[in-house]
């Protein structure tokens, strides 16, 4: 009998280490499947009238950009809390704030250049009609500043 208790405890052990592993692997993996379809570029394929292949690579480079274009926003949000920081603790202009203005600005440049870089690189991707109507959809969004003048920055 304590055999029998013993094999059917362990199997239930088993089991739930399965069903952990299995679960565990599924959440991964849809993430995975999130990261690689990229809903937000879902619009590409339909409206553009993509092929696969090219859906395919414009994912790749959406992909590949990403990375970079969250490391610029923290960029961005460190010149700027910086910038902010000794504005409000200072009495007029300094070496320091303009220093850290221009820091600032070079930044967001420097993140827009790679932005419009990456659209340019993703409509290269594309036959002249689809270029130009995703230019023409993603240009003013990316051309555009927010409200306190700086890029905008989407952490998906």
């Amino acid at each position: 009998m304590k055999r029998g208790l013993l094999i059917i405890l362990l199997a239930l052990a088993a089991g739930g280490v399965a069903f952990w592993v299995t679960r565990t692997h599924q959440q991964a993996n849809r993430q995975l499947v999130l990261l690689d379809t990229m809903p937000e570029l879902a619009w590409l394929k339909g409206e553009l009238k993509l092929s696969d292949e090219q859906f395919g690579k414009a994912i790749a480079l959406h992909t590949a950009y990403r990375p970079q274009c969250v490391a610029m926003c923290a960029h961005i949000a460190e010149a700027r809390t910086k910038m902010e920081s000794l504005a409000r603790n200072s009495r007029g202009m300094t070496p320091e704030l303009t220093a850290a203005i221009g820091d600032h600005a070079r930044v967001q440049a420097e993140c827009r250049q790679k932005m419009l870089d990456h659209l340019y690189q993703t409509a290269a991707l594309m036959d002249e009609k689809q270029a130009a109507l995703y230019l023409a959809k993603v240009l003013p969004l990316a051309l555009n500043s927010d409200n306190r003048g700086a890029v905008s920055c989407h952490q998906d």
